[in-house]
């Protein structure tokens, strides 16, 4: 019988311990649990990511750098060399020139090289001359 005693006074002991740790409800308990059940969870503001920024800078940067290409062109003819950047601006000198407005109002501008008269025609903002816009090389 002793063993019995035992084994009952230990189930005593580990109900009564059992029944201290639980804790109890109460309605106030009750109320906080539904009410953090109802509540909608927060929701995390998305964090920003620099590495596209940097991403686009760079391909900004090489697209630059690929845009920077010096280019020069000459018309050579019968002994004689035309850079088409002093033929461009002696067009714009003359254009101005004859129409008195500024070298902003040109939107569009198509030259025409006739090497063997030495000269350029010229045709601005679509304004057509009937006999034609000309430069002297």
């Amino acid at each position: 019988m002793s063993v019995s005693k035992t084994t009952a006074k230990t189930a005593e002991t580990t109900t009564k311990a059992a029944v201290k740790t639980t804790p109890v409800k109460t309605e106030e308990s009750k109320t906080e649990t539904a009410a953090a059940k109802k509540a909608p969870a927060k929701k995390a503001t998305p964090v920003k990511k620099e590495t596209t920024t940097v991403k686009k800078t760079t391909a900004a940067k090489k697209a630059v750098e690929k845009t920077e290409v010096k280019e020069s062109v000459f018309v050579q003819f019968a002994g004689a060399e035309y850079s088409l950047d002093d033929v461009r601006a002696s067009v714009k000198k003359a254009w101005m020139a004859e129409t008195g407005k500024k070298e902003s109002d040109i939107k569009d501008i198509q030259i025409y090289v006739k090497p063997e008269e030495h000269a350029a025609y010229y045709v601005v903002n679509g304004e057509y001359v009937e006999e034609g816009r000309k430069v002297e090389l």
